[in-house]
């Protein structure tokens, strides 16, 4: 007897079987989840046929904001350091596997 499961989106199933998806079919959902992850604020570092790089955060130039800490006693810092916690540059790697899994890292 047979009992119908779902299975997540990608899987083909043949007589009970779960099968790999084709490489076209790996890159078109790799596109997918890396264009969902843009929507999102997220930036493409590089992309390959097998995986994506993404990165969020903003570059912050130290010198200027240390040089402006000390030009301003110290009161840059109140500036600086938040600036500093939020735009820290964050990374994400994006691959499918064979059988249609979206997997981050």
């Amino acid at each position: 007897m047979v009992v119908n499961k779902q299975w997540p989106e990608g899987f083909e199933i043949k007589r009970g079987i779960v099968e790999k998806i084709s490489d076209t079919e790996k890159a078109n959902k790799l596109a997918l989840a890396i264009a969902t992850q843009v929507t999102k604020g997220w930036r493409v570092e590089s992309q390959s046929p097998v995986q994506g790089v993404l990165v969020k955060g903003k570059p912050i130039n130290h010198t200027l904001q240390i040089f402006l800490s000390v030009i301003t006693a110290g009161m840059w810092l109140f500036i600086y350091i938040p600036t500093f916690i939020v735009n820290r540059r964050q990374t994400k790697i994006i691959r499918v596997d064979d059988f249609g899994n979206t997997l981050y890292e």
